[in-house]
């Protein structure tokens, strides 16, 4: 089909992909200075907090029980308040007990001695212990990897909006500069671009800054071996836990590879860097900007044209563009359909790659397990996957029959252009491949 020989000839030709810039106002900043204790569990930070306009007297902000935070700015305090917040207000793409009751979080407000307004930065402290154990995925679903809400450990070290190691202020996005300091023979990974980069005896030193607004932020810490390239504007990295020249040059090539392709095909890709991380346990996560798989999984021969295309293509869809979740997550079918299934087509075996994507669905989604899309939040069962991934895939597929290739080429870079950076609605995806196709697409 068009589309597919359209993705075959942007495999063969790698160019430039531009760095997409981020709105001009709106998201929180943070700008952190972090070190880590791996031994201990420990991590001990600094944030100069850039309040959203017109703050007035008094900001609330949730952060993990452990850590204390108080205030460095003349007038301001930090007053614990007596309500709980809900793990699932503060985490991205979180569902009942995913952690098992993890974290401990507790919510503060910041406000002025003897009233008053706030002024538009204020400089917090904390410090604290954040070791949460590996925890079993829901064992109906047989795909599950071990999970945890964070840890800073001796193997490594994951922290994600979900730990509560940053103040969380509240729904909206953030932008943030951070620099990371790690015992020696460690590096740091966040979403964004390095801007420093210094290994020493004493230890290493890094800073990664995002000026795109994301919804939460990373920060993964190991024993990593770093390799380094570039495709086209983009900067590629390799973070492997023992070193191994051929394995990280494979991923980084086919990194350039598909960054060219999706780039052709959606628009710019829209991150200064792409990174490949190795995790200390097996995990197949994606963030911004990088992803974050497992020891055994990065070294699966079929990953480099399965799990990994999914992956960078979380860039544009989840990460890119991310999700409305109170209306339904659309991104984990149209993420499969463009990576898994389109790399399959391009194969010979996109027609296979449905029927078994069709019989999943009727092995796993009975009358009681049937849910809408709509209703679909994540996947955390074989039959929210069946819905989320392999219903939506259809749903995608039928839609691309419907317009032809070129026109949902064309809704999907729309897509993309009118929503980049901004949470989008199954709405908001029919309004675009409407403008695209100049006819009316229903939610």
């Amino acid at each position: 089909m068009r589309l597919a020989r359209v993705v075959s000839f942007a495999l063969s030709t790698v160019a430039a992909a531009a760095v997409a810039a981020a709105p001009a106002s709106g998201p929180v900043h943070h700008d952190l200075r972090v070190s880590l204790r791996p031994d201990a569990g420990r991590l001990e930070a600094a944030d100069r907090l850039t309040l959203p306009a017109g703050a007035g007297s008094e900001v609330r902000f949730v952060l993990h029980a452990g850590l204390g935070p108080t205030s460095t700015t003349d007038g301001v305090e930090v007053v614990a308040l007596a309500e709980s917040p809900d793990p699932l207000e503060v985490g991205v793409d979180a569902y009942p007990g995913r952690f098992g009751g993890d974290p401990p979080l507790a919510a503060y407000a910041l406000r002025m001695r003897g009233g008053g307004a706030l002024p538009p930065e204020v400089d917090l402290r904390w410090s604290g212990v954040v070791r949460h154990p590996l925890r079993e995925g829901r064992e109906e679903y047989a795909g599950a990897f071990r999970e945890t809400a964070g840890t800073i450990a001796p193997d490594g070290v994951y922290l994600a909006g979900s730990t509560g190691w940053v103040p969380w202020l509240g729904p909206g996005l953030v932008t943030f500069d951070l620099e990371v300091t790690v015992p020696p023979g460690w590096d740091a990974v966040s979403e964004g671009a390095r801007s420093e980069h210094a290994r020493a005896d004493a230890g290493t030193r890094v800073r990664w800054s995002s000026a795109e607004p994301l919804e939460e932020v990373h920060l993964v810490a190991g024993p990593f071996t770093v390799y380094e390239d570039r495709a086209g504007s983009v900067a590629t990295y390799a973070y492997l836990r023992e070193p191994d020249e051929t394995l990280a040059r494979r991923y980084l090539e086919v990194t350039a590879q598909y960054l060219a392709m999706y780039g052709k095909l959606l628009g710019p890709y829209p991150f200064p860097k792409f990174a490949l991380v190795e995790n200390f346990w097996e995990t197949g996560y994606g963030m911004p900007s990088f992803t974050l798989l497992g020891p055994r999984v990065i070294r699966f021969p079929f990953i480099l044209h399965s799990s990994y295309p999914h992956e960078i293509l979380h860039n544009w869809w989840g990460n890119g563009v991310y999700v409305d979740f109170a209306t339904g997550n659309w991104c984990e079918g149209l993420t499969a359909y463009l990576a898994d299934h389109l790399v399959k087509e391009g194969q010979g075996q996109g027609e296979t790659y449905r029927r078994d994507t069709l019989k999943k669905y009727r092995d796993y989604v009975d009358e009681g397990r049937e849910i809408s899309l709509a209703e679909f939040r994540s996947r955390h069962s074989g039959a929210t996957e069946a819905v989320g991934y392999g219903k939506s895939l259809m749903l995608w597929h039928m839609l691309r029959r419907e317009l032809g290739d070129e026109r949902f080429a064309r809704g999907c870079q729309q897509f993309f252009r009118d929503q980049k950076f901004r949470r989008a609605s199954w709405a908001d995806v029919a309004a675009s491949f409407g403008k695209a196709a100049g006819r009316e697409v229903a939610p």
